[in-house]
């Protein structure tokens, strides 16, 4: 194969071009798009699809999620094709119905990377004699560099440390370009899903290093993978901007996480500034360092703070802007031309799925979409197989579409067939119990049941609650927001009608919704690209007040009266 191998991807519209040896799923991954894989590559959890045009000139990829039908018809595993000619794909549907987005938010990024003009890294290198040195920002010591010379070319990292997912970015430190990409589901979750968990586990000795350990483990695999990917060696990598919740932060650099699990809640690392990248045990060049972007409060870490450096108007004091993060952890933030309040909320993990009776990631067989005419239910599912669950987008679509049938009215009950008249005979035969709760089957494995409902109520509760007190503690009305920015991979498959139809948002916003995409790691990447966006953000994130909504006199009100539906 030569280099000349393009990869035509549809529906994004995109024109890609394949690297000699590296696998179709790599190849989408380092141009930005994100094909689900949480065996990262392996082949085993058979996620990764998509669709081939011509499928007599693209070997089958075998497994058990994929019918002898979607073979013929061109359903391809990306992790097991390795690109020989120029070919046409077409991504699953949730990509299919959410393309222009992309489109636009992918533009909106690459305008903004392009038009560096110059890079200001952290990273000055310079020589005396025969001896290499480098600076860091804000250093004053000039570190020896034993092992340089002039054909080696200086990279940066950009980290988005989740809860659930890690990805990873290396950036060229001369021109700016980011140079490979690459994720994977975050190794410490065989200790726990959620952060209280982990807080707990790391609060001993043995399981601080065990989470440590896991996390920077994971993190070099990364590291290693982009510099495959890349032509890289692991001593040019001389910088690195990590976003993550301060738990994560804190059990990377090794860091006692159990002051973050009691009150007073308190955070123990240094933000806005920079650390030995042997802190996080990371395997790069020994004179690298971490820079730790400003964080806002215990529960309002630097995924956030980096996430609103992307968000363009929260910064501008022209601009009534709401931002929303919605995760286990969601936070909220909220400018008033210039007046910025944030909160942080424990949301829970229902729009993620987990706590659902069929909830999972966004991959294949997942109920990703759905719609109704006011008689019908109509739902998709990535791949176009059989329902196997429910992942986020597809949990608020759904949910808008009974509400809009009338099988769950605004309390949030769930009405039996018998109590539903007026749609479908097939929607009807759709509805039943599930251990004797109402419910409403999607396939055999995959239901929607009333004790679900209840799950997303209470999360929804607790967000929507959090944004209305944001907003009137920032004096803000709701027709004065000029945009309300969400922030997250989940949110570029959500539709904004649907989340103004459960109540997430006011009534009448959701004209006014964009999607941030992965903020977190775009928002680092400028960061390690220019060090005048680390001295913008830390003068701004200390302008932010936060605001301890569950202490709200009006907290319990707003929240119960935000579980009901509009």
């Amino acid at each position: 194969m030569t280099e000349s191998v393009r990869i035509t991807v549809n529906p994004v519209g995109e024109t890609i071009q394949a690297r000699p040896g590296e696998n179709l799923r790599e190849t989408l991954l380092r141009y930005g798009i994100n094909i689900e894989g949480p065996c990262n590559g392996e082949g085993i959890c058979g996620q990764c699809g998509i669709w081939v045009e011509s499928p007599s000139d693209v070997p089958p990829t075998p497994h058990s999620n994929i019918s002898l039908q979607q073979e013929q018809a061109g359903l391809r595993l990306s992790c097991r094709i390795v690109p020989q000619t120029d070919m046409t794909i077409r991504l699953p549907e949730d990509f299919s119905r959410d393309a222009q987005r992309i489109r636009e938010t992918k533009q909106i990024l690459e305008g903004e990377r392009i038009s560096w003009g110059r890079v200001a890294s952290a990273v000055h290198i310079f020589r005396e004699e025969d001896t290499w040195f480098l600076r860091y920002d804000r250093q004053e010591e000039a570190i020896p560099l034993p092992k340089w010379h002039e054909e080696l070319e200086p990279k940066g990292l950009a980290v988005d440390l989740g809860t659930t997912t890690i990805v990873l970015t290396m950036v060229s430190l001369r021109s700016g370009e980011e140079l490979a990409t690459a994720s994977m589901l975050n190794p410490q979750s065989i200790y726990g899903h959620d952060v209280i968990t982990r807080i707990r586990h790391g609060s001993t000795p043995e399981g601080l290093r065990q989470l440590a350990d896991s996390v920077s483990g994971g993190l070099n695999e990364l590291i290693r993978e982009t510099c495959t990917d890349s032509g890289s060696e692991t001593r040019e990598i001389l910088d690195a901007v990590i976003g993550g919740n301060t738990t994560m932060l804190q059990l990377a650099a090794h860091i006692d996480p159990s002051p973050l699990g009691k009150i007073p809640f308190r955070v123990d690392i240094d933000s806005g500034t920079s650390h030995p990248a042997s802190r996080f045990g990371l395997e790069v060049n020994p004179a690298a360092r971490v820079y730790i972007p400003p964080v806002l409060h215990a529960f309002i870490g630097t995924d956030v703070t980096s996430g609103l450096l992307m968000s363009g108007d929260f910064f501008n004091d022209s601009k009534g802007v709401l931002y929303i993060d919605v995760g286990t952890n969601g936070e909220i933030a909220v400018n008033n031309h210039g007046h910025r309040k944030a909160a942080s909320t424990a949301a829970g993990p229902a729009f993620e799925g987990s706590t659902l009776t069929s909830g999972m990631q966004a991959a294949l067989g997942a109920v990703s979409a759905a719609s109704t005419d006011g008689y019908h239910l109509e739902f998709t599912t990535i791949g176009d197989l059989p329902a196997k669950g429910i992942c986020g987008s597809g949990i608020v679509d759904l949910l808008a579409s009974l509400l809009e049938l009338g099988i769950v009215d605004r309390t949030g009950r769930m009405k039996t067939a018998e109590e539903c008249p007026d749609v479908s005979p097939e929607l009807k035969e759709m509805l039943e119990k599930v251990d004797g709760q109402p419910a409403i089957r999607l396939g055999e494995k995959a239901v929607f049941t009333q004790g679900d409902i209840r799950e997303i109520q209470l999360s929804k509760g607790a967000i929507r609650s959090t944004i209305d007190i944001l907003l009137t503690e920032a004096e803000l009305q709701v027709e004065d927001l000029q945009r309300i920015i969400v922030a997250g991979g989940f949110g570029f498959h959500l539709q904004p009608k649907n989340l103004e139809r459960i109540g997430l948002i006011p009534p009448g916003t959701h004209s006014r919704v964009d999607f941030a995409g992965n903020a977190s790691r775009s928002g680092c990447v400028w960061l390690v690209n220019d060090i005048t966006y680390r001295r913008y953000l830390e003068s701004r994130v200390s302008g932010i007040s936060h605001l301890s909504t569950a202490e709200h006199p009006s907290f319990m009100d707003r929240y119960v009266e935000s579980m009901e539906f509009p």
